[in-house]
């Protein structure tokens, strides 16, 4: 889920009510131009698709999302919370093909979207699973290298999957080295909470960033022993991933802000300007 100043500057042309009257309450796809967009009711849009290039990430979030290869190159297995359009799954499967990737989305009508936004079939690499996120997690066997946290609801961020005994599953599951990547937007007050809930759960190995041109926040939870050599690598792995990707790390890389070495009440100052302080990020 995203809203933004400029990704939500996506215009809507006015039969849109019509389609929206027609979903009676159902996720549903609306196509406008070249763009099909997903929404859950008239006020946001959940994801966006250029139907002339489906696999492209055209929101800035899910490109930001996508830092997680700074500190984790060659994922084995990526598993995702919540499936929306499939614009990180899409891209995770074409363009990392060493990598499983594994989506648990609760609602049914959402995957049963994913042939109109060109999310491939299951296959050995790629699986779809219709299940609550934290019954997956209680009993997950495999530990995954990555998981992507995008899990909304028409309101925001599903708050059974933002409490700390959360943070503290997807910590356990994930292997030695694991990143959690969690997609934030909200007020200040709601990002304070959440921020502090990852800190306490991944000891303070934080990283974060707003997405260029938009007021989604993307955290990176580090499961490892010493954070602060990681700083030293960020760079010359964003340029390496320049080579291999249509979007430049390299902005990113110079906006993060991590808490690795900062004492609680350091941090609690530091996300508290950073939150009401930060403008909107340019591209």
């Amino acid at each position: 889920m995203k809203k933004s100043r400029r990704d939500d500057d996506i215009a809507l042309p006015d039969r849109f009510g019509d389609v929206l009257h027609q979903s009676q309450g159902k996720p549903f796809a609306f196509d406008h131009g070249d763009m099909r967009t997903l929404h859950f009711d008239e006020r946001y849009i959940q994801s966006a698709m250029r139907i002339s290039a489906p696999d492209q990430l055209l929101l800035s979030y899910t490109r930001a999302m996508m830092a997680f290869l700074l500190f984790q190159p060659k994922p084995r297995h990526i598993l995702m919370i919540g499936l929306g359009g499939g614009s990180l799954a899409k891209y995770c499967y074409r363009k990392l093909p060493a990598t499983r990737v594994t989506v648990i989305e609760l609602d049914r009508d959402v995957i049963a979207l994913r042939g109109k936004f060109c999310i491939p079939d299951n296959d050995d690499r790629f699986q779809i699973i219709h299940a609550d996120a934290i019954d997956y997690l209680a009993v997950a066997k495999e530990k995954p290298d990555i998981i992507l946290h995008d899990g909304f609801t028409a309101d925001g961020l599903a708050p059974s999957l933002s409490t700390i005994d959360f943070y503290r599953l997807c910590r356990n599951v994930l292997d030695d080295g694991g990143v959690l990547v969690s997609n934030l937007w909200g007020d200040a007050a709601d990002l304070v909470s959440v921020m502090t809930r990852l800190y306490a759960a991944f000891d303070e190995k934080l990283w974060w960033c707003n997405a260029s041109g938009s007021m989604n926040r993307i955290v990176f939870s580090v499961k490892c022993a010493e954070g602060r050599s990681l700083n030293s690598a960020l760079p010359k792995r964003a340029e390496q991933l320049a080579l291999h990707h249509e979007f430049s790390f390299c902005g990113l890389v110079e906006r993060l802000q991590t808490a690795c070495g900062k004492r609680r009440d350091d941090f609690d100052a530091m996300i508290a300007n950073d939150v009401s302080a930060t403008p909107i990020q340019a591209d």
